[in-house]
């Protein structure tokens, strides 16, 4: 099979999407180890400017935030970071006196960013570091799954995973992007966009939005705390003069438009931001969407 070509689009028992067949354990291995982070592809990239960097700060002071309105952050906490990434969220949650680890295929990431990050850092695949713990009963009090589970060929099973190191009170928090969402499906039918470009194989396998992610949350026996929005970046699409997806020409300016909002919102008032996120998030509008949620108990 190409890993390049995109096999069948079908539609779920949750209402998500997902492709089938999908790509072997050891192509997505290659993939993601020798080029995804190194060639700066999705949402890696080589270099960032001074804003853009305070925006991803700022992105995970807000998850802080939130995670502090649900869990009780004066005491230590143990925090998990599955699928670090660059290392953005880690790094919050360190400078706080959390203890932390954060796991992923690559270094590249952490390294280039985060390097001070690194003896809090294990590279591997994913399932084997759970298999790992789950053997020596590590357990922890936060779990994050960010721009993870979109990537991985059985998101029931990642879950399932994650459970084995959960504490009873543990509060876990997915990030993925909003897809098939209601402001696509707008998109479409007023001739706005010409494709649907929020598919992405092979780097996304599935496509979630509010409604399947909570469908494949409660299926899994996690109840859902509270969805938070992040930039609805894709409202710009909208209008005609900052449509980047018919005019990829207007990305870039599309891009620093939401890096520069976000942060002068965030100068503002940091709490009221979030406010405006979490009522976007219960609206199931944003590019992206957190999802806070504990075990059913």
């Amino acid at each position: 099979m190409d890993i390049k070509t995109p096999p069948e689009l079908i539609r779920t028992k949750y209402g998500f999407y997902h492709y089938l067949p999908l790509p072997t354990e050891e192509e997505l291995r290659q993939y993601y180890a020798d080029k995804y982070y190194q060639h700066g592809i999705g949402s890696y990239s080589i270099s960032y400017s001074e804003e853009e960097i305070e925006y991803f700060k700022l992105k995970a002071r807000l998850i802080y935030k939130k995670v502090s309105m649900l869990m009780d952050m004066k005491k230590k906490r143990s925090f998990i970071d599955i699928g670090c990434g660059e290392g953005w969220i880690l790094n919050e949650f360190e400078k706080r006196e959390n203890t932390v680890l954060g796991v992923d295929f690559s270094r590249y990431g952490v390294e280039k960013f985060h390097p001070h990050l690194l003896s809090f850092f294990e590279q591997g695949n994913i399932y084997d570091l759970l298999e790992n713990m789950i053997e020596k009963g590590s357990r922890y009090d936060i779990l994050m799954l960010a721009n993870v589970i979109e990537h991985v060929i059985d998101p029931e099973t990642l879950l399932q995973k994650i459970k084995g190191i959960m504490f009873p009170e543990s509060l876990l928090i997915i990030i993925a992007p909003n897809d098939f969402s209601k402001l696509q499906e707008l998109l479409i039918e007023k001739k706005k966009i010409t494709r649907k470009f929020w598919l992405a194989y092979p780097d996304h396998l599935s496509y979630f939005n509010k409604e399947s992610m909570s469908n494949l949350l409660s299926a899994q026996e996690f109840e859902l705390k509270a969805v938070v929005a992040e930039n609805p970046v894709d409202l710009n699409l909208l209008n005609d003069n900052s449509n980047y997806i018919e005019d990829p020409e207007k990305g870039k300016a599309t891009h620093m438009f939401r890096v520069l909002a976000d942060n002068f919102l965030a100068d503002n008032d940091t709490d009221k931001l979030l406010q405006i996120y979490e009522i976007l998030g219960s609206m199931g509008i944003g590019r992206d969407l957190n999802y806070y949620c504990h075990m059913s108990k």
